[in-house]
């Protein structure tokens, strides 16, 4: 059975849930420390690929759940605050030829799982009172919310121009009639 990982997953999935684990080793340092000497002590085994295997289980199954809450949580918020393009219009645009919709949809969820991460980023670190990493995971979210209403902007301007296009080739639709 051969498995090929799509490389979406890997950077909007596995890099951030390898980016909350490592943030998190940091933050937790003396526990994980004492964990890796607990594991250590049970001698070398070839137990070091079976961690190795789970860790990157962990980390994966860590950024689906980030990224899942971004799809759930996150982009509603984003959608209230700054609109987004209807879902039959974003289709039609992309079958009338829109190959940039692909990227920029890429790019805002990207985004999205971004701005997911760094606030549960921000959350341990608060928790942890590292007031310091809270503000920059902070200042990372802002980043990466205009990051994601600059995708948002283009995905509705591309949307109306190829549909604007289409309709103009064609003729007035019953939509443009009203």
């Amino acid at each position: 059975m051969e498995t090929v990982v799509p490389f979406y997953n890997v950077v909007n999935i596995l890099l951030p849930g390898l980016a909350f684990i490592g943030a998190s080793v940091f933050l937790y340092f003396d526990e994980i420390k004492n964990l890796v000497i607990k594991i250590s002590a049970l001698g070398s085994t070839g137990s070091e690929i079976l961690l190795t295997l789970a860790a990157l289980a962990i980390a994966y199954e860590v950024g689906y759940i980030i990224f899942r809450l971004g799809a759930v949580v996150i982009e509603p918020a984003l959608q209230k605050l700054f609109g987004w393009a209807d879902y039959g219009k974003f289709v039609a645009a992309r079958k009338a030829g829109a190959n940039s919709l692909d990227m920029l949809s890429r790019e805002y969820g990207y985004a999205r799982t971004h701005i997911t991460l760094f606030i549960s980023l921000a959350v341990i670190t608060g928790i942890r009172q590292h007031w310091a990493l809270m503000c920059l995971c902070l200042l990372c979210v802002v980043l990466f919310t205009f990051t994601a209403r600059g995708h948002i902007k283009k995905i509705i301007i591309t949307v109306d121009r190829y549909l604007k296009s289409t309709n103009d080739e064609n003729g007035p639709t019953p939509d443009s009639c009203e």
